[in-house]
């Protein structure tokens, strides 16, 4: 499950990378009709800072609602897959849940096979604390999501990333 899970993950933010390449400003990027910010937002124990991204997607295709964003004018990354999700409620992301269901923070999205920089609630810190956190889907129709979500993901070493009070809206992209 987790190479499945990983590779929707990565397959999305490809596609999201592809579609958010720069364009003049009077073309209209395509595929991207989401937004996603986080307030509070980090890497290995340091400091948070606020993440934003206008470059985002949301994607609905064989029963796994995904959000993927790249973090504005940097490669650092964040998606989140909930399996089975169709209709607004409470979902959990803690490692190991029923459902399937996980995210993932990176620094670097172009480097999906570097495991020291890539952090999800799959793993844990090597010492018993296990990746988690939550999603809630406050809107869902068959062409617009909006929710908020928190998680802490941990990478290879044990190191944490983390986003708190993020929130996602916007178009979804059904394939």
């Amino acid at each position: 499950m987790k190479t499945l899970k990983l590779s929707v993950i990565v397959l999305a933010l490809v596609a999201i990378g592809a579609t958010s390449c720069k364009k003049d400003s009077t073309t209209t990027k395509a595929g991207v009709a989401a937004s996603v910010t986080a307030d509070n937002y980090g890497f290995d124990g340091g400091g948070g800072s606020a993440f934003k991204s206008t470059q985002a997607g949301i994607v609905v295709a064989a029963g796994t609602f995904t959000v993927s964003a790249i973090k504005d004018g940097t490669t650092q990354s964040l998606s989140i897959v909930l399996i089975g999700a169709t209709t607004t409620g409470t979902y959990s992301l803690d490692q190991g849940n029923s459902a399937g269901n996980g995210a993932l923070i990176t620094k670097d999205y172009t480097k999906p096979t570097d495991n020291t920089i890539s952090y999800t609630t799959d793993n844990d810190d090597g010492h018993g604390v296990k990746g988690g956190g939550k999603v809630v889907i406050t809107k869902l129709t068959s062409t617009e999501a909006e929710g908020t979500f928190y998680f802490t993901g941990y990478n290879s070493a044990g190191k944490a990333g983390f986003t708190e009070q993020g929130k996602f809206s916007g178009k979804i992209n059904s394939r």
